[in-house]
């Protein structure tokens, strides 16, 4: 029987930022910010329920709320809620502001 492997086991990520220059958690993001993630740390279980939620590095996410508890995003037109243990787990950098 084959299995399918998420490719988050021990792989390295091609488009992980290779520094921690700007990088913070979605937790730590002011609500209606706009940030691009960098890369997911590694944990035990949630990476590959991170990855399959949409939350892959270079994926423009808007941060709805952060304030205490669970964090509310924005992702590829969905909204939806991930605890504050994993908001902490992925690093993404803000998006600049668009010109006017």
């Amino acid at each position: 029987m084959r299995h399918h492997h998420c490719g988050c086991h021990g792989l390295s990520n091609p488009l992980a930022a290779p520094e921690n220059d700007g990088l913070r958690s979605l937790s730590s993001f002011p609500d209606g910010s706009v940030v691009r993630i960098a890369r997911v740390e590694d944990c035990a279980c949630p990476r590959c329920r991170v990855f399959a939620l949409g939350l892959t590095p270079g994926t423009t996410v808007e941060i709805l709320s952060s304030s205490a508890g669970p964090c509310r995003l924005r992702v590829r037109g969905s909204d939806l809620v991930v605890g504050r243990g994993i908001a902490e787990k992925i690093l993404a950098v803000e998006e600049a502001a668009c010109p006017t």
